[in-house]
Protein backbone atom coordinates (compact mmCIF):
# COMPACT_ATOMS: atom_id res chain seq x y z
CA UNK A 1 0.00 0.00 0.00
CA UNK A 2 2.83 2.38 0.86
CA UNK A 3 4.47 1.80 -2.53
CA UNK A 4 1.15 2.47 -4.30
CA UNK A 5 0.83 5.77 -2.41
CA UNK A 6 4.34 6.81 -3.47
CA UNK A 7 3.79 5.82 -7.11
CA UNK A 8 0.44 7.62 -7.28
CA UNK A 9 1.87 10.71 -5.64
CA UNK A 10 4.80 10.62 -8.04
CA UNK A 11 2.65 10.45 -11.20
CA UNK A 12 0.22 13.12 -10.01
CA UNK A 13 3.13 15.36 -9.07
CA UNK A 14 4.82 14.69 -12.40
CA UNK A 15 1.78 15.57 -14.51
CA UNK A 16 1.03 18.62 -12.36
CA UNK A 17 4.61 19.80 -12.90
CA UNK A 18 4.23 19.18 -16.63
CA UNK A 19 1.06 21.29 -16.60
CA UNK A 20 2.46 24.28 -14.71
CA UNK A 21 5.72 24.28 -16.72
CA UNK A 22 3.73 24.12 -19.97
CA UNK A 23 1.60 26.99 -18.68
CA UNK A 24 4.73 29.01 -17.89
CA UNK A 25 5.99 28.53 -21.44
CA UNK A 26 2.55 29.33 -22.87
CA UNK A 27 2.64 32.67 -21.05
CA UNK A 28 5.76 33.55 -23.03
CA UNK A 29 4.14 32.42 -26.28
CA UNK A 30 0.89 34.32 -25.62
CA UNK A 31 2.77 37.56 -24.92
CA UNK A 32 5.51 37.42 -27.55
CA UNK A 33 3.93 35.96 -30.69
CA UNK A 34 1.27 38.67 -31.28
CA UNK A 35 4.02 41.26 -30.79
CA UNK A 36 6.31 39.50 -33.26
CA UNK A 37 8.97 38.85 -30.67
CA UNK A 38 11.24 35.83 -30.91
CA UNK A 39 10.66 32.90 -28.57
CA UNK A 40 14.40 32.19 -28.56
CA UNK A 41 15.83 35.66 -28.03
CA UNK A 42 16.13 36.50 -25.24
CA UNK A 43 15.97 33.10 -23.58
CA UNK A 44 15.25 34.68 -20.20
CA UNK A 45 12.33 36.71 -18.92
CA UNK A 46 12.48 40.31 -17.72
CA UNK A 47 10.19 42.55 -15.72
CA UNK A 48 8.17 44.74 -18.16
CA UNK A 49 8.41 47.70 -15.73
CA UNK A 50 12.05 47.84 -14.62
CA UNK A 51 13.53 45.52 -17.33
CA UNK A 52 15.56 43.60 -14.75
CA UNK A 53 16.28 40.00 -15.72
CA UNK A 54 14.16 37.65 -13.62
CA UNK A 55 16.28 35.27 -11.53
CA UNK A 56 15.67 31.53 -11.96
CA UNK A 57 14.32 31.16 -8.41
CA UNK A 58 11.86 33.98 -9.08
CA UNK A 59 10.65 32.28 -12.25
CA UNK A 60 9.28 29.05 -10.77
CA UNK A 61 5.67 28.55 -11.96
CA UNK A 62 3.07 29.46 -9.30
CA UNK A 63 5.58 29.01 -6.44
CA UNK A 64 7.52 32.21 -7.16
CA UNK A 65 4.29 34.21 -7.56
CA UNK A 66 3.22 33.12 -4.08
CA UNK A 67 6.63 33.70 -2.45
CA UNK A 68 6.96 37.14 -4.03
CA UNK A 69 3.34 37.95 -3.08
CA UNK A 70 2.66 38.86 -6.67
CA UNK A 71 5.28 41.62 -6.94
CA UNK A 72 8.61 42.07 -8.71
CA UNK A 73 11.58 41.59 -6.38
CA UNK A 74 13.42 44.63 -7.79
CA UNK A 75 10.82 47.34 -8.43
CA UNK A 76 7.88 45.91 -6.43
CA UNK A 77 5.56 46.39 -9.43
CA UNK A 78 2.62 43.95 -9.45
CA UNK A 79 3.16 40.78 -11.48
CA UNK A 80 0.24 40.28 -13.90
CA UNK A 81 -2.09 37.64 -12.52
CA UNK A 82 -2.48 36.17 -16.01
CA UNK A 83 0.74 34.21 -15.44
CA UNK A 84 -0.72 32.42 -12.43
CA UNK A 85 -4.09 31.84 -14.12
CA UNK A 86 -2.57 30.32 -17.29
CA UNK A 87 -0.19 28.11 -15.31
CA UNK A 88 -2.90 26.83 -12.95
CA UNK A 89 -5.47 26.37 -15.73
CA UNK A 90 -3.04 24.40 -17.89
CA UNK A 91 -2.22 22.11 -14.96
CA UNK A 92 -5.95 21.71 -14.20
CA UNK A 93 -6.67 20.61 -17.77
CA UNK A 94 -3.76 18.14 -17.72
CA UNK A 95 -5.06 16.63 -14.46
CA UNK A 96 -8.66 16.26 -15.62
CA UNK A 97 -7.43 14.61 -18.83
CA UNK A 98 -5.38 12.22 -16.68
CA UNK A 99 -8.49 11.61 -14.56
CA UNK A 100 -10.74 10.85 -17.54
CA UNK A 101 -8.19 8.61 -19.28
CA UNK A 102 -6.33 6.90 -16.44
CA UNK A 103 -8.15 7.17 -13.10
CA UNK A 104 -11.94 7.31 -13.40
CA UNK A 105 -12.11 5.36 -16.66
CA UNK A 106 -14.57 7.68 -18.36
CA UNK A 107 -13.20 6.79 -21.82
CA UNK A 108 -13.31 3.41 -23.51
CA UNK A 109 -10.39 2.08 -25.50
CA UNK A 110 -7.82 2.64 -22.76
CA UNK A 111 -6.00 0.22 -20.47
CA UNK A 112 -8.13 -0.96 -17.53
CA UNK A 113 -5.33 -2.54 -15.49
CA UNK A 114 -5.80 -2.54 -11.71
CA UNK A 115 -2.05 -2.33 -11.09
CA UNK A 116 -1.96 1.45 -11.03
CA UNK A 117 -1.01 4.41 -13.17
CA UNK A 118 2.41 3.09 -14.15
CA UNK A 119 1.06 0.18 -16.21
CA UNK A 120 -1.76 2.25 -17.69
CA UNK A 121 0.66 4.93 -18.84
CA UNK A 122 3.06 2.29 -20.20
CA UNK A 123 0.34 1.29 -22.68
CA UNK A 124 -1.45 4.56 -23.32
CA UNK A 125 1.11 7.34 -22.89
CA UNK A 126 0.97 8.33 -26.61
CA UNK A 127 -2.74 9.23 -26.54
CA UNK A 128 -2.32 11.11 -23.23
CA UNK A 129 0.64 13.11 -24.55
CA UNK A 130 -1.21 13.84 -27.81
CA UNK A 131 -4.15 15.35 -25.90
CA UNK A 132 -1.85 17.34 -23.61
CA UNK A 133 -0.11 18.83 -26.67
CA UNK A 134 -3.48 19.55 -28.31
CA UNK A 135 -4.95 21.40 -25.34
CA UNK A 136 -1.71 23.28 -24.66
CA UNK A 137 -1.98 24.60 -28.22
CA UNK A 138 -5.69 25.33 -27.74
CA UNK A 139 -4.99 27.32 -24.56
CA UNK A 140 -2.44 29.49 -26.41
CA UNK A 141 -4.72 30.00 -29.41
CA UNK A 142 -7.68 30.81 -27.17
CA UNK A 143 -5.81 33.44 -25.17
CA UNK A 144 -4.50 35.11 -28.35
CA UNK A 145 -7.93 34.87 -30.02
CA UNK A 146 -9.58 36.56 -27.04
CA UNK A 147 -7.09 39.44 -27.26
CA UNK A 148 -6.62 39.87 -31.00
CA UNK A 149 -9.16 37.70 -32.91
CA UNK A 150 -6.23 35.89 -34.45
CA UNK A 151 -5.56 32.12 -34.72
CA UNK A 152 -1.92 31.24 -35.40
CA UNK A 153 -1.83 28.04 -37.48
CA UNK A 154 1.64 27.20 -36.19
CA UNK A 155 -0.15 25.88 -33.11
CA UNK A 156 -2.51 23.77 -35.21
CA UNK A 157 0.42 22.44 -37.24
CA UNK A 158 2.16 21.34 -34.04
CA UNK A 159 -0.98 19.61 -32.72
CA UNK A 160 -1.54 17.93 -36.10
CA UNK A 161 2.04 16.67 -36.21
CA UNK A 162 1.70 15.29 -32.68
CA UNK A 163 -1.60 13.62 -33.64
CA UNK A 164 -0.15 11.78 -36.64
CA UNK A 165 3.05 10.67 -34.90
CA UNK A 166 1.48 9.55 -31.62
CA UNK A 167 -1.53 7.85 -33.22
CA UNK A 168 0.88 5.92 -35.43
CA UNK A 169 2.63 4.69 -32.26
CA UNK A 170 -0.57 3.85 -30.34
CA UNK A 171 -2.42 0.75 -31.53
CA UNK A 172 -2.59 -1.76 -28.61
CA UNK A 173 -5.45 -4.26 -28.77
CA UNK A 174 -7.60 -2.45 -26.22
CA UNK A 175 -7.32 0.76 -28.28
CA UNK A 176 -9.54 -0.81 -30.97
CA UNK A 177 -12.46 0.39 -28.82
CA UNK A 178 -11.28 3.98 -29.38
CA UNK A 179 -13.27 5.79 -32.12
CA UNK A 180 -11.52 4.54 -35.26
CA UNK A 181 -12.66 4.87 -38.88
CA UNK A 182 -14.01 2.02 -40.97
CA UNK A 183 -11.78 0.85 -43.80
CA UNK A 184 -13.57 2.87 -46.57
CA UNK A 185 -13.36 6.07 -44.51
CA UNK A 186 -9.72 5.37 -43.61
CA UNK A 187 -8.64 4.82 -47.23
CA UNK A 188 -10.67 7.82 -48.46
CA UNK A 189 -9.09 10.03 -45.78
CA UNK A 190 -5.57 8.95 -46.68
CA UNK A 191 -6.30 9.67 -50.35
CA UNK A 192 -7.78 13.07 -49.49
CA UNK A 193 -4.70 13.83 -47.42
CA UNK A 194 -2.55 12.94 -50.43
CA UNK A 195 -4.61 15.40 -52.51
CA UNK A 196 -4.06 18.14 -49.93
CA UNK A 197 -0.35 17.33 -49.97
CA UNK A 198 -0.17 17.71 -53.76
CA UNK A 199 -1.90 21.10 -53.59
CA UNK A 200 0.48 22.19 -50.84
CA UNK A 201 3.51 21.17 -52.93
CA UNK A 202 2.14 23.08 -55.94
CA UNK A 203 1.80 26.25 -53.87
CA UNK A 204 5.20 25.82 -52.24
CA UNK A 205 7.00 25.13 -55.52
CA UNK A 206 5.22 27.72 -57.66
CA UNK A 207 7.60 30.21 -59.28
CA UNK A 208 7.89 33.61 -57.66
CA UNK A 209 6.50 36.42 -59.80
CA UNK A 210 8.29 39.71 -59.21
CA UNK A 211 5.80 42.59 -59.60
CA UNK A 212 8.62 44.81 -60.93
CA UNK A 213 8.80 42.61 -64.04
CA UNK A 214 5.30 43.84 -64.89
CA UNK A 215 6.00 47.48 -64.11
CA UNK A 216 4.34 47.29 -60.68
CA UNK A 217 5.81 48.34 -57.36
CA UNK A 218 5.97 45.59 -54.78
CA UNK A 219 4.11 46.44 -51.58
CA UNK A 220 6.31 44.56 -49.11
CA UNK A 221 4.62 46.10 -46.08
CA UNK A 222 1.22 44.74 -47.06
CA UNK A 223 2.72 41.34 -47.94
CA UNK A 224 4.51 41.06 -44.62
CA UNK A 225 1.38 42.08 -42.72
CA UNK A 226 -0.71 39.48 -44.56
CA UNK A 227 1.76 36.66 -43.93
CA UNK A 228 2.63 37.33 -40.33
CA UNK A 229 -0.76 38.22 -38.90
CA UNK A 230 -1.25 41.21 -36.58
CA UNK A 231 0.18 44.63 -37.46
CA UNK A 232 3.69 45.49 -36.42
CA UNK A 233 2.52 48.41 -34.28
CA UNK A 234 2.95 47.96 -30.53
CA UNK A 235 -0.07 46.19 -29.09
CA UNK A 236 -1.76 47.38 -25.92
CA UNK A 237 -0.70 45.65 -22.69
CA UNK A 238 -2.60 42.54 -21.72
CA UNK A 239 -5.21 43.26 -19.06
CA UNK A 240 -4.75 40.61 -16.37
CA UNK A 241 -7.59 38.78 -14.60
CA UNK A 242 -8.50 39.82 -11.08
CA UNK A 243 -6.45 38.59 -8.13
CA UNK A 244 -9.51 36.77 -6.82
CA UNK A 245 -9.67 34.75 -10.04
CA UNK A 246 -5.96 34.00 -9.86
CA UNK A 247 -6.08 32.70 -6.29
CA UNK A 248 -9.23 30.71 -7.11
CA UNK A 249 -7.32 28.99 -9.93
CA UNK A 250 -4.48 28.08 -7.58
CA UNK A 251 -6.75 26.77 -4.83
CA UNK A 252 -8.79 24.78 -7.35
CA UNK A 253 -5.60 23.14 -8.64
CA UNK A 254 -4.71 22.02 -5.10
CA UNK A 255 -8.24 20.71 -4.50
CA UNK A 256 -8.29 18.70 -7.76
CA UNK A 257 -4.84 17.25 -6.96
CA UNK A 258 -6.06 16.04 -3.57
CA UNK A 259 -9.33 14.65 -5.05
CA UNK A 260 -7.38 12.72 -7.66
CA UNK A 261 -4.92 11.35 -5.12
CA UNK A 262 -7.75 10.00 -2.97
CA UNK A 263 -9.65 8.64 -5.99
CA UNK A 264 -6.59 6.86 -7.40
CA UNK A 265 -6.03 5.00 -4.12
CA UNK A 266 -9.65 4.12 -3.38
CA UNK A 267 -11.64 1.36 -5.04
CA UNK A 268 -14.90 2.92 -3.84
CA UNK A 269 -14.14 6.50 -4.84
CA UNK A 270 -17.18 8.68 -5.63
CA UNK A 271 -17.94 9.45 -9.30
CA UNK A 272 -15.65 12.08 -10.83
CA UNK A 273 -18.48 14.59 -11.23
CA UNK A 274 -17.39 17.49 -9.03
CA UNK A 275 -13.65 17.22 -9.57
CA UNK A 276 -14.15 17.53 -13.35
CA UNK A 277 -17.25 19.71 -13.58
CA UNK A 278 -15.90 22.40 -11.23
CA UNK A 279 -12.72 23.01 -13.32
CA UNK A 280 -14.85 23.04 -16.49
CA UNK A 281 -17.15 25.66 -14.95
CA UNK A 282 -14.10 27.67 -13.92
CA UNK A 283 -12.78 27.68 -17.50
CA UNK A 284 -16.23 28.74 -18.76
CA UNK A 285 -16.35 31.67 -16.32
CA UNK A 286 -12.77 32.60 -17.18
CA UNK A 287 -13.64 32.87 -20.89
CA UNK A 288 -16.75 34.92 -20.06
CA UNK A 289 -14.75 37.26 -17.84
CA UNK A 290 -12.10 37.80 -20.53
CA UNK A 291 -14.90 38.35 -23.05
CA UNK A 292 -16.23 41.33 -21.09
CA UNK A 293 -12.98 43.31 -21.51
CA UNK A 294 -13.25 46.15 -24.05
CA UNK A 295 -10.50 45.94 -26.68
CA UNK A 296 -9.67 47.85 -29.85
CA UNK A 297 -9.59 44.54 -31.70
CA UNK A 298 -13.38 44.23 -31.22
CA UNK A 299 -13.94 47.06 -33.70
CA UNK A 300 -10.99 46.15 -35.92
CA UNK A 301 -12.32 42.67 -36.65
CA UNK A 302 -15.79 44.01 -37.56
CA UNK A 303 -14.21 46.54 -39.93
CA UNK A 304 -12.05 43.83 -41.51
CA UNK A 305 -15.08 41.59 -42.13
CA UNK A 306 -17.02 44.49 -43.68
CA UNK A 307 -14.07 45.42 -45.92
CA UNK A 308 -13.83 41.86 -47.23
CA UNK A 309 -17.56 41.55 -47.73
CA UNK A 310 -17.50 42.26 -51.48
CA UNK A 311 -14.82 39.62 -52.14
CA UNK A 312 -16.06 36.98 -49.66
CA UNK A 313 -17.90 34.80 -52.19
CA UNK A 314 -15.01 34.89 -54.65
CA UNK A 315 -12.62 33.98 -51.83
CA UNK A 316 -14.50 30.83 -50.76
CA UNK A 317 -15.02 29.71 -54.37
CA UNK A 318 -11.24 29.89 -54.78
CA UNK A 319 -10.84 27.82 -51.61
CA UNK A 320 -13.33 25.28 -52.98
CA UNK A 321 -11.28 24.96 -56.16
CA UNK A 322 -8.15 24.36 -54.05
CA UNK A 323 -9.93 21.58 -52.13
CA UNK A 324 -11.27 19.84 -55.26
CA UNK A 325 -8.25 17.49 -55.78
CA UNK A 326 -8.68 16.13 -52.24
CA UNK A 327 -12.43 15.71 -52.76
CA UNK A 328 -11.94 13.88 -56.06
CA UNK A 329 -9.29 11.53 -54.68
CA UNK A 330 -11.52 10.72 -51.69
CA UNK A 331 -14.41 9.97 -54.06
CA UNK A 332 -12.17 7.64 -56.11
CA UNK A 333 -11.11 5.83 -52.93
CA UNK A 334 -14.73 5.30 -51.84
CA UNK A 335 -15.58 4.00 -55.34
CA UNK A 336 -12.66 1.54 -55.21
CA UNK A 337 -13.56 0.30 -51.73
CA UNK A 338 -17.18 -0.24 -52.81
CA UNK A 339 -16.16 -2.29 -55.84
CA UNK A 340 -16.24 -6.03 -56.27
CA UNK A 341 -13.33 -8.42 -56.29
CA UNK A 342 -10.46 -8.82 -53.88
CA UNK A 343 -8.95 -5.32 -54.31
CA UNK A 344 -10.88 -3.78 -51.37
CA UNK A 345 -9.82 -6.73 -49.19
CA UNK A 346 -6.21 -6.21 -50.19
CA UNK A 347 -6.39 -2.56 -49.25
CA UNK A 348 -7.93 -3.50 -45.90
CA UNK A 349 -5.18 -6.06 -45.38
CA UNK A 350 -2.50 -3.44 -45.96
CA UNK A 351 -4.29 -1.05 -43.60
CA UNK A 352 -4.32 -3.64 -40.80
CA UNK A 353 -0.82 -5.02 -41.46
CA UNK A 354 0.94 -5.74 -38.17
CA UNK A 355 4.60 -4.87 -37.74
CA UNK A 356 6.81 -6.33 -35.00
CA UNK A 357 9.60 -3.92 -34.19
CA UNK A 358 9.89 -3.15 -30.50
CA UNK A 359 8.65 -4.89 -27.38
CA UNK A 360 7.24 -1.76 -25.75
CA UNK A 361 3.78 -2.38 -24.22
CA UNK A 362 2.19 0.32 -26.37
CA UNK A 363 3.55 -1.31 -29.55
CA UNK A 364 2.92 -5.03 -29.04
CA UNK A 365 0.04 -4.84 -31.51
CA UNK A 366 1.60 -2.22 -33.79
CA UNK A 367 -0.57 -1.31 -36.78
CA UNK A 368 1.10 1.93 -37.94
CA UNK A 369 -1.05 2.44 -41.05
CA UNK A 370 -4.24 2.04 -39.02
CA UNK A 371 -2.91 4.60 -36.54
CA UNK A 372 -2.07 7.02 -39.34
CA UNK A 373 -5.50 6.43 -40.90
CA UNK A 374 -7.17 7.21 -37.56
CA UNK A 375 -5.39 10.56 -37.41
CA UNK A 376 -6.01 11.22 -41.12
CA UNK A 377 -9.76 10.50 -40.83
CA UNK A 378 -10.03 12.87 -37.87
CA UNK A 379 -8.09 15.59 -39.68
CA UNK A 380 -9.91 15.30 -43.01
CA UNK A 381 -13.50 14.85 -41.78
CA UNK A 382 -13.25 17.50 -39.04
CA UNK A 383 -11.65 19.93 -41.48
CA UNK A 384 -14.32 19.12 -44.10
CA UNK A 385 -17.07 20.00 -41.63
CA UNK A 386 -15.45 23.39 -41.03
CA UNK A 387 -14.94 24.09 -44.73
CA UNK A 388 -18.54 23.14 -45.56
CA UNK A 389 -19.85 25.55 -42.92
CA UNK A 390 -17.51 28.31 -44.14
CA UNK A 391 -18.28 27.89 -47.85
CA UNK A 392 -22.05 27.35 -47.59
CA UNK A 393 -22.77 30.20 -45.17
CA UNK A 394 -20.36 32.63 -46.85
CA UNK A 395 -22.04 32.01 -50.21
CA UNK A 396 -25.47 32.36 -48.59
CA UNK A 397 -24.83 35.59 -46.63
CA UNK A 398 -22.13 37.25 -48.70
CA UNK A 399 -19.66 37.74 -45.82
CA UNK A 400 -17.06 35.56 -44.17
CA UNK A 401 -19.06 33.18 -41.98
CA UNK A 402 -16.33 31.10 -40.33
CA UNK A 403 -12.65 31.85 -39.91
CA UNK A 404 -10.08 29.74 -41.75
CA UNK A 405 -8.01 29.62 -38.57
CA UNK A 406 -10.91 28.00 -36.72
CA UNK A 407 -11.08 25.33 -39.45
CA UNK A 408 -7.40 24.54 -38.93
CA UNK A 409 -8.17 24.32 -35.22
CA UNK A 410 -11.00 21.83 -35.86
CA UNK A 411 -8.82 19.72 -38.17
CA UNK A 412 -6.00 19.57 -35.60
CA UNK A 413 -8.45 18.59 -32.84
CA UNK A 414 -9.90 15.89 -35.11
CA UNK A 415 -6.42 14.55 -35.82
CA UNK A 416 -5.83 13.98 -32.09
CA UNK A 417 -9.28 13.36 -30.57
CA UNK A 418 -11.19 12.02 -33.59
CA UNK A 419 -13.72 13.62 -35.91
CA UNK A 420 -16.78 12.49 -33.84
CA UNK A 421 -15.44 14.57 -30.95
CA UNK A 422 -15.06 17.59 -33.23
CA UNK A 423 -18.54 17.26 -34.77
CA UNK A 424 -20.19 16.96 -31.34
CA UNK A 425 -17.93 19.70 -30.01
CA UNK A 426 -18.85 22.02 -32.85
CA UNK A 427 -22.55 21.65 -32.00
CA UNK A 428 -21.79 22.28 -28.32
CA UNK A 429 -19.69 25.32 -29.28
CA UNK A 430 -22.75 27.05 -30.70
CA UNK A 431 -24.56 26.64 -27.36
CA UNK A 432 -21.58 27.72 -25.25
CA UNK A 433 -20.76 30.74 -27.45
CA UNK A 434 -24.35 32.01 -27.37
CA UNK A 435 -24.54 31.51 -23.59
CA UNK A 436 -21.23 33.32 -23.10
CA UNK A 437 -22.29 36.17 -25.41
CA UNK A 438 -25.54 36.64 -23.47
CA UNK A 439 -23.63 36.78 -20.18
CA UNK A 440 -21.24 39.38 -21.64
CA UNK A 441 -24.02 41.62 -23.00
CA UNK A 442 -24.55 43.68 -19.80
CA UNK A 443 -20.83 44.57 -19.80
CA UNK A 444 -19.88 44.70 -23.46
CA UNK A 445 -21.89 44.96 -26.67
CA UNK A 446 -20.15 43.68 -29.78
CA UNK A 447 -21.13 41.55 -32.74
CA UNK A 448 -17.73 39.83 -32.79
CA UNK A 449 -17.31 36.58 -30.87
CA UNK A 450 -13.86 34.94 -30.75
CA UNK A 451 -14.80 31.32 -31.42
CA UNK A 452 -11.45 29.73 -30.57
CA UNK A 453 -11.94 29.64 -26.77
CA UNK A 454 -15.45 28.17 -27.09
CA UNK A 455 -14.25 25.53 -29.54
CA UNK A 456 -11.46 24.60 -27.12
CA UNK A 457 -13.83 24.30 -24.15
CA UNK A 458 -16.39 22.31 -26.14
CA UNK A 459 -13.72 19.89 -27.38
CA UNK A 460 -12.46 19.41 -23.82
CA UNK A 461 -15.98 18.60 -22.56
CA UNK A 462 -16.64 16.12 -25.37
CA UNK A 463 -13.20 14.48 -25.03
CA UNK A 464 -13.95 13.76 -21.38
CA UNK A 465 -17.60 12.76 -21.66
CA UNK A 466 -17.62 11.28 -25.18
CA UNK A 467 -18.77 7.79 -24.20
CA UNK A 468 -21.57 9.16 -22.04
CA UNK A 469 -22.71 11.64 -24.73
CA UNK A 470 -23.02 9.05 -27.51
CA UNK A 471 -25.36 7.01 -25.29
CA UNK A 472 -28.02 9.74 -25.46
CA UNK A 473 -30.85 8.48 -27.66
CA UNK A 474 -30.74 11.21 -30.30
CA UNK A 475 -26.94 10.99 -30.52
CA UNK A 476 -27.05 7.20 -30.64
CA UNK A 477 -29.44 7.30 -33.63
CA UNK A 478 -27.18 9.79 -35.40
CA UNK A 479 -24.13 7.60 -34.73
CA UNK A 480 -25.97 4.55 -36.11
CA UNK A 481 -26.82 6.49 -39.29
CA UNK A 482 -23.20 7.57 -39.72
CA UNK A 483 -22.05 3.97 -39.33
CA UNK A 484 -24.44 2.88 -42.07
CA UNK A 485 -23.18 5.60 -44.42
CA UNK A 486 -19.43 5.58 -43.83
CA UNK A 487 -18.38 2.29 -42.20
Amino acid sequence: MASQVVVTLWWLGFWTAVGVCLGSFLNVVIYRLPRRRSLRTPLWSACPYCSHRIRWYDNLPIVSFILLRGRCRDCRAPIPTRYLVIEATTALIVLILLDAFMISGLRDGLCTSRFGLTEKLAYDWPIVVAHVVLFACLISMSAIDLEHYWVDIRFTNLATFAGFVLHALWTPKHSMDWPRPGDPTAVASLMALAGLGVVWLVFVCRPHMDPEDFGEAEDRTAETSEQEGPPADPLPPIEPPSRLLAWAAGLLLVAVFVWLFVAALSDDAPPPGARILVPLMFVFLLIVREGTVHRSSDHAIIEAIEEERHSARRMVLTELAILLPAVLLAAVAIWLMAGEGDFPQRLSGVLHAKIRLWSLPSMRNWLPLLGLATAAAGYVVAGAVGWIVRIVFTLAFGREAFGAGDIHLMAAAGCVAGWPVVVLGFLLTCILAIAGWLLCLPFKRTRAIPLGPWLALAFLIVVIYYDQIIEWRIIAHAVHTVHLLFY
